[in-house]
């Protein structure tokens, strides 16, 4: 189900995802997001940094959904899911941008013995800005480990490596008006610090990626296509959020 991929350059925060036969084409939203606020940064729980929806690698009747979050995991460190928090996919397949699906994870204890448990896809109680339980939450698995919630549907929650590819350093010196850690007093005298040191991104091969060994809670569905499937043309849009 879930095999090691190279880092994407950008990833996917919506997706609006064509289910036609056994084609699936993706519209990509590309952005990330990690730790903006030290609010957030506070309550890493909560901390959404990527979305993504694609095609399942072994089964072309699935689609893979998958949400990182509490990002910024430092090498050798480990983290586990806020029991606190609501985590949710939210599903339109009518094209109005309500969600009509929902997929709740929630976590039960803290530590390696920490439980997920899934509820949905199914139609949610609330919508827009309000969250509710849905039911039945089905049996428990366990951190860091696959299982199967409910007959064709497989779930991992777990920490993974950050899947986001970031060059840090290039992009204070083409946004220097960002707390930088570079020095302003090396630039030549008379220079001004706030101004742009560079207007594009280095090169493959050259580009240094920040990211690199630090890691993210994921929580990964893979889940039939036919249970998203509405009324509509076949398309789907996907967002997630969490709650308190």
């Amino acid at each position: 189900m879930f095999t090691q991929r190279k880092k994407r350059l950008a990833a996917l925060g919506l997706g609006v995802v064509t289910l036609t036969g056994l084609g699936l084409t993706a519209r990509r939203a590309l952005s990330s997001d990690h730790a903006d606020t030290p609010q957030i940064a506070a309550a890493p729980g909560t901390d959404i940094s990527d979305v993504f929806i694609f095609p399942s690698a072994t089964n072309p009747n699935n689609v893979v959904l998958a949400v990182c979050v509490s990002p910024l995991i430092g090498p050798g460190a480990s983290r586990f899911f806020d029991p606190s928090v609501l985590y949710q996919f939210k599903i339109d397949n009518s094209g109005d941008n309500i969600e009509d699906l929902v997929i709740q994870a929630r976590f039960e204890g803290d530590g390696a013995s920490q439980q997920v448990r899934i509820a949905g896809p199914a139609a949610p109680k609330m919508t827009g800005t309000g969250s509710q339980l849905i039911s039945p939450y089905v049996t428990a698995g366990a951190f860091g480990a696959t299982f199967t919630p409910t007959p064709g549907m497989t779930v991992f929650a777990g920490q993974r490596e950050d899947p986001f590819f970031f060059d840090l350093e290039q992009f204070f010196t083409i946004l220097p008006d960002r707390k930088t850690p570079l020095d302003p007093a090396a630039l030549p005298s008379g220079q001004n610090p706030h101004a742009p040191q560079a207007t594009t991104w280095r090169a493959p091969g050259v580009a240094k990626d920040f990211l690199a060994g630090f890691n993210v809670l994921s929580i990964v569905v893979e889940v039939p296509r036919s249970q998203l499937r509405g009324a509509g043309d076949g398309k789907i849009s996907l967002w997630c959020t969490t709650s308190k």
